[in-house]
């Protein structure tokens, strides 16, 4: 506005550099973050207390090991400004839990609610006791007195209205859990929940559980059909409201991608009936004509089905064409050797046709790796793990060292993990490789306990290392998980992974490259 920048820019520049600019392909920066917000309330004073949970979160960051510090001078100089307001306590409340002083937080909501009977926090209250509560019967009292709270027009509860559809269908949560699949419909036809985006998720979720087990599988295809055809509906509505945090082009994208993810759900429940070309036909839409054969899970599903579909010799065809691409699953593996027995009438052979099969991936794989190749210095840390060991990762210099970070709650790490165990093992016995699964970004109580109990269920023969406070993450400037670093033996990041494409194999293959180019950095042999 004229010469200075309008009120929210600066806070916006800020929220850029420490959320979204990964988006965008630019690295997160906290310090720019902060210097932007530093910015903002130097302008626009009275901008900070509607910001500093925000301020507070990027500024122990920065500085992990003075993060007490850090918020105890905010929670100091709050004070000394005085509490007037509702807001200034649930201020001070909230950075008492971002501290993870429960105790002080509690206080402070108390005297809150005291001097304050009628305020804004009665929604708040009303909504947490309504998700946390576990007893059926209490929580559908709970939602009839959200629902009327609403209908009411009172002001306070405004900020519900327009996720009550995504409220009721918590209802059903707990079915789901048990597996009570009657139950768990007639849970969501009790609470009303009549919006078909949510029923969509939840019919979703249901049908791809069920069709696990293959139980109640005519309500599961009755699920999964309905969840297919409202998603499907949406994605052809030029009317759909686009959420403000996308574009246009995402926003389709988005929409064709939940149909085809809900498709490939109705696709596998139909093929546990036995419907398999009814199932066929959907699965060869999401997997060829959407995801383009680039998708391995749904390739799976489509490999499932055509393998009851098609000739023995198209379906061979199509399953190389996954092998060759990339984009073939490990389940897979099984599907190419009985096409191959079947044509060949023998599995003389099948090794090295497998491994040609291969070939044009990894030889792809190698080439793209080479120019992506870095030369960074890695951050030097020590941390326990698991075993109660702390290790430098400097004495593991002369090594090539496979850095995943990782959490226990993480779909896409857990969903990776069966690939990373295969190359666990196939370096099992090289002792120039090393394999490090540091955990981060874990909530629980007891974080130790949690990623053991994980590891010992999965059976991984994982050397998992405890990233307690968060501070080696913050070192690798690390925006979401699963993120690999390739270091070499000299203690130089020579490749950075983000993500989990889908295929094991193909992670398998990647993994392989980045080893060999990291431990041949030092001779330039690329």
């Amino acid at each position: 506005e004229g010469d200075k920048v309008r009120e929210s820019g600066y806070m916006a520049y800020g929220s850029f550099y420490q959320y979204f600019g990964s988006r965008m392909g630019v690295e997160s920066n906290i310090q720019k973050a902060v210097e932007m917000m530093d910015k903002e309330f130097e302008n626009y004073p009275e901008n900070k207390n509607k910001n500093l949970n925000q301020y507070v979160n990027a500024k122990m960051r920065i500085n992990r090991e003075q993060s007490d510090k850090v918020l105890q001078a905010e929670i100091e100089a709050l004070l000394k400004k005085g509490l007037s307001t509702e807001a200034d306590y649930t201020l001070l409340e909230n950075l008492y839990n971002q501290g993870k002083l429960s105790a002080q937080s509690k206080f402070i909501a108390d005297i809150k609610k005291e001097k304050f009977p009628n305020g804004s926090w009665e929604a708040s209250d009303l909504l947490r006791r309504y998700t946390s509560e576990k007893d059926e019967t209490k929580k559908l009292a709970l939602l009839k007195e959200l629902e009327d709270k609403v209908a009411s027009g009172d002001s306070r509860f405004d900020m519900v209205k327009d996720d009550m559809s995504y409220y009721k269908s918590l209802i059903a949560r707990s079915y789901l859990d048990k597996k009570d699949w009657e139950g768990y419909k007639n849970a969501l036809d009790k609470a009303g929940v009549t919006n078909k985006s949510d029923l969509a998720r939840m019919y979703n979720s249901a049908a791809w559980a069920m069709q696990k087990d293959s139980t109640n599988l005519p309500l599961a295809e009755f699920f999964a059909e309905n969840a297919t055809k409202w998603s499907n509906e949406l994605r052809k509505d030029p009317k759909a409201e686009k959420p403000n945090y996308m574009t246009q082009k995402e926003w389709a994208k988005n929409k064709e991608q939940m149909y085809a993810m809900y498709a490939d759900t109705y696709a596998m429940v139909l093929y546990r009936l036995g419907k398999y070309k009814k199932g066929f036909d959907i699965a060869k839409e999401t997997a060829l004509e959407i995801n383009k054969g680039e998708s391995a899970d749904q390739n799976e599903t489509y490999a499932l089905l055509a393998q009851k579909v098609l000739s023995n010799s198209k379906f061979l065809k199509q399953l190389e064409g996954f092998y060759n691409s990339g984009h073939s699953s490990t389940s897979m593996g099984s599907m190419l050797k009985d096409a191959y027995v079947k044509q060949n009438k023998s599995d003389k052979g099948f090794e090295a046709y497998k491994n040609k099969l291969q070939e044009a991936t990894y030889q792809k794989i190698m080439t793209e790796l080479q120019k992506s190749m870095l030369d960074d210095v890695a951050p030097s840390f020590a941390l326990y793990n698991l075993e109660g060991k702390k290790t430098d990762i400097a004495d593991l210099r002369g090594k090539v060292v496979v850095v995943d970070f990782w959490a226990t709650w993480c779909g896409p790490c857990i969903a990776s993990f069966p690939g990373m165990q295969q190359a666990v093992d196939k370096y099992k016995d090289d002792p120039n490789v090393k394999f490090v699964f540091i955990d981060t970004w874990e909530s629980s109580e007891d974080k130790k306990a949690g990623a053991q109990a994980f590891i010992t269920k999965n059976k991984y023969s994982f050397d998992v290392w405890m990233d307690d406070k968060d501070e080696v993450v913050a070192k690798f400037k690390v925006d979401g998980i699963p993120t690999k670093f390739i270091i070499d033996k000299e203690g130089k990041i020579r490749f950075k992974s983000v993500g989990f494409s889908g295929s094991a194999d193909k992670l398998v293959m990647e993994l392989t490259s980045m080893i060999k180019l990291a431990a041949d950095a030092d001779k330039k042999a690329f």
